[in-house]
């Protein structure tokens, strides 16, 4: 039946492990953390393979490269090919089932991590990994069957990948206690954001951009005093007492720790985002068992559950 495909030389495993292994470090020099011998070994494996394709499976594109169409497609195969194999192996040898799970830091600290004694409850023998990845990356990553489920904002699916829709994540001004007098007992207007001193993320992202909207619309002047890399930071900022966080709703599982009181905004309702549960649906007719694993992450995840 293979006769033909295994009747040459120059196609392994190990030739397309390593080119699986420079199509996601994004070149050869990177994918051989700066050994030389690696690096010489990867150009040859990868020329071998192009030679028994009989086509270009890399481009150079700036300090990288760049997969061609076919490149893009071996990529997948492969790593679909090595995906089962490795399922398969461990059915036999009774080994736990890895599944990989990419999304936000604010995503696994707040959602997954709460709820992981009732997921691995419902997946028993499997080992979870849980990547902080940024949305692009999540997606990147999924079509190129590199991780198995993603969690990321809805609009930054794109076809093949499949996706169910978990919940709506909204946004709220966390205030610590040494804050927290004369407090709103319900929802409260934007004044409050140009009130008190104020902790979010850094940088000149999407959520940055949106809150100087919020600023210029609602003409309030921010005080931001701390910025943070990620929204478990703000949170451990506001745990400091100092200053109020802008957080994700789902923060409210650390409102203890944190020893602050959730205030909704108004003005901060133009920051929610719907969240959905991501995969390959390639990745799980080739993996049978993910198909049970994304009913259990469908079903645990939603929003509105108790945390």
């Amino acid at each position: 039946m293979f006769t033909e495909l295994l009747s040459e030389g120059g196609l392994s495993l190990d030739r397309l492990q390593s080119f699986c292994l420079v199509a996601q470090a994004g070149g050869v020099t990177r994918a051989a953390k700066g050994d030389p011998a690696r690096q010489s070994l990867f150009s040859r494996q990868i020329k071998e393979l192009e030679e028994f394709f009989g086509t270009e499976l890399l481009r150079r594109k700036g300090r990288g490269i760049a997969l061609t169409p076919a490149g893009e497609r071996l990529n997948s195969v492969a790593r679909e090919c090595f995906a089962a194999l490795l399922d398969f192996k461990s059915g036999c040898k009774g080994l736990p089932l890895e599944i990989v799970i990419g999304s936000g830091e604010s995503i696994i600290e707040w959602l997954l991590i709460p709820r992981l004694a009732v997921i691995r409850k419902k997946l028993p023998n499997v080992q979870l990994k849980f990547l902080n990845l940024e949305s692009a990356e999540v997606v990147k990553r999924l079509a190129e069957g590199a991780i198995d489920f993603g969690i990321v904002r809805k609009g930054a699916v794109r076809r093949p990948l499949g996706a169910t829709p978990l919940g709506t994540l909204g946004y709220s001004l966390f205030v610590p206690s040494k804050l927290a007098h004369g407090l709103p007992a319900e929802e409260a207007t934007a004044k409050l954001l140009g009130a008190l001193p104020l902790a979010t993320l850094e940088g000149a992202g999407s959520f940055r951009k949106e809150l100087e909207v919020i600023e210029r619309k609602n003409r309030l002047r921010l005080r931001i005093e701390v910025e943070c890399v990620s929204f478990p930071l703000v949170a451990r900022a506001a745990e400091s007492g100092s200053v109020a966080g802008i957080l994700p709703s789902i923060a409210a599982v650390d409102r203890g720790q944190m020893k602050a009181t959730e205030v909704k905004v108004r003005a901060l309702e133009s920051l929610k985002r719907e969240v959905c549960l991501a995969w390959n649906p390639r990745m799980l007719r080739i993996r049978t068992a993910l198909a049970k694993a994304q009913a259990v992450f469908t079903e645990e995840l939603r929003f509105g559950q108790e945390l």
